[in-house]
């Protein structure tokens, strides 16, 4: 009986044994295989952060650039308004003074401001007396210079808009350079697929160079006619201006 039951549960734990055994047998050459092959993990999309990390050095200067770009742009918004260079309250104010014979007051109060409009006006103030042509010309060469200060204030954002598609063709060609280089080194067997990676890597830079100069344009371009309206409305009141003076310097 003894040896009945124990060849009976010897049977038993053979019959549970095998499955293991089988399933051990399987997993060993998969895991060997795993050792002994292990394939590249290629990505399948590129993320924010590799791109970034991707980029090398002259995307960085591209962020860096439009970093400055942006701050550079809320000020010229902020400030490059009519408003700020043709204050109402200030046009009011010296069409009183001049209008009532105080053309020094007039001039002390415009020497006092830092608005174009303002030094236009103290330009003509500052001959008042002399003729119509020397008060016009004064005027006209205050508000020439004015308007130059303008345009050159945002002549920045222009030169970002050419700079930066030019760093981004420099980061393709020298990341294509990189990746000839890689190329002509790797003995694999997946060159196809090592290619197509690195020039979607090296096209990044000229990506960021594109998406940092074409709004940096558009930019320039709706300052420009700020601009351009603000010497109009200037033109419009300094002529007006000079009849003033004269009508009141003459008496």
């Amino acid at each position: 009986m003894r040896r009945s039951e124990f060849a009976r549960c010897l049977f038993m734990a053979a019959l549970l044994l095998l499955p293991l055994s089988a399933a051990a047998q399987e997993s060993a050459p998969s895991v060997a295989a795993g050792t002994d092959v292990a394939p590249t993990p290629i990505p399948t999309q590129f993320t924010l952060m590799m791109m970034v990390e991707q980029g090398g050095i002259i995307l960085w200067v591209i962020l860096g650039l439009g970093f400055i770009t942006l701050v550079m742009a809320l000020y010229l918004l902020i400030t490059l308004t009519a408003r700020r260079e043709i204050p109402p309250t200030l046009v009011k104010r010296a069409y009183s003074q001049v209008s009532d014979g105080d053309l020094r007051g007039a001039y002390q109060m415009c020497m006092d401001r830092g608005e174009l409009m303002a030094h236009v006006l103290a330009a003509g103030l500052k001959v008042a007396g002399h003729d119509r042509y020397v008060v016009q010309e004064a005027m006209e060469s205050e508000g020439e210079r004015g308007a130059t200060v303008l345009r050159q204030r945002i002549s920045y954002l222009n030169n970002v808009a050419q700079i930066a598609p030019l760093l981004g063709l420099l980061g393709t060609v020298w990341g294509m350079m990189q990746a000839m280089g890689s190329i002509a080194m790797d003995t694999s067997q997946v060159k196809g697929m090592t290619m197509a990676y690195s020039v979607g890597t090296a096209m990044i830079t000229t990506a960021a160079g594109l998406l940092l100069a074409i709004p940096a344009l558009a930019l320039y371009f709706y300052l420009r006619g700020r601009v351009i309206k603000i010497v109009a409305e200037i033109e419009a009141q300094a002529s007006e201006f000079v009849e003033l003076i004269m009508r009141n310097s003459e008496s």
